[in-house]
């Protein structure tokens, strides 16, 4: 019997825990998600909604290892090892795009355009092209 007020008990706050987890990006899915791993060596998520263009966006985790960043925004996210978005960008991110293991401190949302778009996608086409042509190179030196 206290077996089985302990596992309807463990299944209660499991179903009370679980879903808040799945809803703390649920929002209106424009924002920048990303992994950090703060001061303790400990992987954290964060998150910064969309707040305009052309302003510069402190991440909460200042400075930290950006495990991986996820724009699902509606703009081109740029983003900084600098607090005040200083120098070159450490990475790129076109709406959906994704990427990571960078040291970041602030970002910058800018207006996507589509001719920028459709650049950054061949650009990503010639990568994976590349790519593919590189493993088949590869491939050939292993049967040497």
């Amino acid at each position: 019997m206290r077996l089985r007020t302990t596992a309807a008990a463990l299944a209660g706050a499991l179903a009370l825990v679980l879903p808040a987890g799945a809803q703390a990006f649920a929002d209106d899915g424009k924002a920048l998600n990303y992994v950090y791993v703060d001061q303790n060596n400990t992987e954290k998520n964060g998150q910064l909604k969309d707040m305009g263009a052309d302003k510069c966006h402190a991440l909460p985790s200042a400075a930290s290892e950006v495990v991986e960043a996820v724009n699902e925004t509606d703009s081109v996210a740029l983003i900084f090892e600098e607090a005040d978005c200083g120098g070159a960008p450490v990475a790129t991110l076109q709406p959906g795009e994704k990427a990571g293991d960078f040291h970041a401190a602030s970002v910058v949302f800018q207006q996507a355009h589509r001719e920028d778009q459709q650049q950054a996608d061949k650009q990503q086409g010639d990568k994976q092209q590349k790519q593919e042509q590189q493993d088949d190179f590869d491939s050939v030196d292993d049967f040497r």
